[in-house]
């Protein structure tokens, strides 16, 4: 290891450390939205060639956390990998008998995605969690051990929902040259050279602007998208170059609150993106490093519930050099 090196493995231990401790325009007038404010306490280290961390505390409009990696897409030798089908996928569930639900994936959390990915021999440096999932009624999440996606998504270039066909829905792609982009609606003649796609529930911005239901639900409660959440989002700059990827904390008053649609439109329009997806979030929110120095994965950021939660899918970004 040269000296370069060294520099900023140390800088990332300490990064790390100090992270544990602690539509239109129109639409958004109809909300009384107040925009997030400068963030009143930044912190930035590159991360690793062609990525950029960042944690973010922000007073207005209510306190908040945020954890940002910023990931230049040209950089040699990355790549993304996701959860992948389960052995079981399209049999009934064994372990959850009161309705019948069809197994996709073996549920675990983003830090064992990343773990298990990397005794495989893939570097995956940042992972999130992603997709929604049945059965969730109650604490059936808790106890199942399989999940039955929303929606339809891809791995692999193949299926990983069951039974079900693209549709509406938000998606942020990967194409099989690994080209990324977020799209609205999927048509199956689409699909062809993509390799992954994982459904978002709602747009937050398309085009530069923000997007109508990243503001209202047109159908619904309301205050899912309105009221302070934990929340995952995932977005793109115009040139498709640079991916953004946020999660904010919330849920913990005194420590971050949460954050609206709204909210993670100004964030990442402060971030310079013009596409961005909200993914699965609440309790469901995890942003993972690898931690170098101590060769394991990291949890940046807090969870509300506290303990880390199985999800459905997790994404990973690799690098191979």
């Amino acid at each position: 290891m040269n000296k370069k090196h060294l520099i900023a493995l140390v800088a990332a231990s300490v990064f790390l450390a100090g992270f544990s401790a602690a539509a239109d325009d129109t639409a958004v007038a109809t909300t009384n939205h107040v925009v997030v404010g400068a963030p009143t306490v930044s912190r930035t280290i590159p991360w690793r060639k062609g990525v950029t961390l960042k944690r973010l505390v922000f007073n207005e409009p209510r306190l908040m956390v945020a954890f940002v990696a910023r990931v230049d897409l040209t950089t040699p030798g990355i790549g993304f990998t996701a959860t992948e089908r389960d052995p079981l996928w399209g049999q009934p569930m064994p372990d959850y008998t009161n309705e019948l639900w069809l197994v996709n994936t073996k549920r675990e959390t983003t830090v064992d995605f990343m773990a298990r990915r990397h005794g495989a021999g893939q570097n995956v440096e940042i992972a999130f969690n992603t997709s929604g999932w049945r059965p969730w009624p109650g604490r059936a999440a808790v106890a199942s051990t399989y999940a039955a996606l929303y929606r339809w998504d891809m791995v692999d270039g193949q299926e990983l929902s069951c039974g079900k066909t693209p549709g509406m829905g938000t998606y942020f792609i990967v194409r099989n040259d690994g080209s990324t982009f977020i799209r609205t609606v999927v048509k199956p003649h689409m699909t062809n050279d993509w390799s992954i796609a994982l459904y978002g529930n709602r747009p937050i911005l398309k085009d530069g602007r923000r997007a109508r239901d990243g503001i209202h639900y047109p159908v619904g409660d309301p205050a899912y998208s309105e009221d302070p959440q934990p929340r995952t989002a995932v977005g793109l700059t115009p040139d498709k170059k640079t991916l953004v990827v946020l999660a904010v904390d919330g849920r913990q008053p005194g420590y971050s609150e949460g954050a609206s649609f709204a909210d993670l439109a100004d964030i990442m329009l402060t971030e310079g993106c013009s596409d961005v997806v909200n993914m699965d979030g609440g309790g469901s929110t995890s942003f993972v490093v690898w931690d170098r120095e101590n060769a394991c994965p990291k949890m940046l950021n807090k969870h509300a519930n506290g303990y880390m939660r199985r999800v459905a899918v997790n994404l990973g970004i690799t690098f191979s050099e």
